[in-house]
């Protein structure tokens, strides 16, 4: 990235999916301005605007909002609802990146979405969630293990690595774990 494209505004966004307030607890870090990304938090999840107003609370300005129109209704009809909204969001914006945390619904629809349309997914896991996040995580993990680097634009690379990056300085003051993985298309030979 040049100088001159910085200054034209042509940083590439890189999506942070905030689903609930304590993802905004951690993630709010991630917002802040960075010379290599643009990021974009996007307030979600079963309650959006707690998830906003948490976000407000730790002076860190939601770029987007997905409102979910029935919380209650549970994980289905939050993922039912939420995957159009996240696909509208990754294919008209175009990201770098998409970070994800945990294993909520709002995180596997964004992974998957992301994956769909060849945009990178960084993925922080959470420890001690329950049964359905942990199988959520590893479905995670198994969608961000089909990407491949030689599938990925240098410039999604660079927003990667960007993310990985604000990840282990912005997010090392937490307890949170910060496993990030590039993919990668390296195999083992016997």
């Amino acid at each position: 990235m040049t100088a001159c494209e910085q200054q034209d505004g042509l940083l590439p966004e890189l999506l942070v999916l905030v689903a609930s307030v304590e993802d905004a607890d951690v993630l709010a870090a991630l917002g802040a301005r960075d010379p290599e990304v643009l990021p974009v938090l996007v307030a979600t999840g079963r309650d959006p605007m707690a998830v906003d107003e948490a976000l407000d609370d730790l002076g860190a300005l939601a770029g987007r909002v997905l409102i979910v129109d029935d919380a209650e209704a549970g994980p289905a009809a939050e993922a039912a609802v939420l995957l159009p909204r996240i696909d509208a969001l990754v294919a008209d914006d175009r990201p770098g990146a998409v970070i994800v945390r945990g294993g909520s619904p709002t995180a596997l629809v964004a992974a998957q979405v992301a994956v769909w349309r060849s945009v990178p997914v960084v993925a922080l896991p959470v420890d001690g969630g329950t049964a359905v996040e942990t199988a959520n995580q590893a479905a995670i993990a198994a969608l961000v293990a089909t990407q491949h680097a030689a599938e990925i634009e240098p410039a999604d690379v660079r927003s990667v690595a960007a993310a990985q990056r604000l990840v282990r300085e912005r997010l090392a003051a937490t307890d949170a774990p910060r496993i990030v993985r590039l993919p990668t298309d390296r195999t083992l030979s016997a």
